[in-house]
């Protein structure tokens, strides 16, 4: 059956566009979908390289304190008994100078890991010290200290010292500045160390609250805890 014009109109007349105001009203919704997700992407973003920052902080921390614990553990290394002077203290044990400096914040080993009677090898005098918010290490006294990690507090690093005891004593450094004697160091058995690094937090709105990332590790020197093995 054929239709009529008038049919014709009618369906014209029941197909319109949208208003301004529908118009609008669309924009308006859309544009708040958009911002909405543009910031929840943002935070997204920000948290991702806050946890970035965290977990390569915590990597850093974890390879020096691994590096550390290496080196610390051959202190007093020195299968030819000739490399290592003994301690001159009379009121001290005799024993070979394993660690020649002890402070909270600085340590000084020695250890003959080429066999060859002699400490000039690399890694056979090795200090770990904290300076100026840096914790630098240093292969054989004069030459240049390397940065391994930055970015640590004033409290921010920690070395405590115990005989090689069963339980461990803690062997306090004392005097100004304070250092452990002598003899104190002859008997040093275990290292602890701390490290605490504050790390820039990539976050611009969270600048003032850093990015923490802690280590720590109970260090036997082998030489004088191998009852402890």
């Amino acid at each position: 059956m054929r239709r009529t014009p008038m049919g014709r109109r009618s369906d014209r007349a029941t197909t319109r566009g949208f208003s301004t105001a529908e118009l609008l009203a669309g924009t308006a919704l859309s544009l708040m979908t958009v911002g909405t997700v543009f910031t929840v992407q943002q935070a997204q973003l920000k948290a991702f390289a806050a946890q970035n920052t965290y977990s390569q902080s915590q990597t850093v921390t974890r390879t020096v304190i691994d590096l550390m614990s290496r080196e610390v553990r051959m202190a007093g290394y020195n299968p030819t008994d000739l490399a290592l002077t003994l301690t001159v203290d009379p009121a001290c044990p005799t024993v070979q100078e394993a660690v020649i400096e002890a402070t909270p914040t600085k340590v000084r080993i020695r250890q003959d890991l080429d066999a060859n009677g002699v400490i000039v090898g690399a890694g056979e005098d090795v200090t770990y010290e904290l300076v100026s918010g840096e914790l630098r290490r240093t292969d054989i006294p004069g030459t240049t200290p390397v940065v391994v990690v930055d970015h640590i507090p004033y409290s921010g690093l920690g070395f405590r010292y115990f005989n090689g005891g069963n339980p461990p004593v803690e062997l306090v450094p004392g005097g100004s500045p304070a250092a452990l004697t002598v003899c104190q160091r002859a008997a040093v058995g275990k290292v602890r160390v701390s490290i605490e690094a504050d790390i820039p937090n990539p976050n611009p709105k969270l600048a003032s609250t850093p990015v923490k990332s802690i280590a720590e590790s109970e260090i036997a020197i082998r030489s004088r805890s191998l009852a402890n093995f």
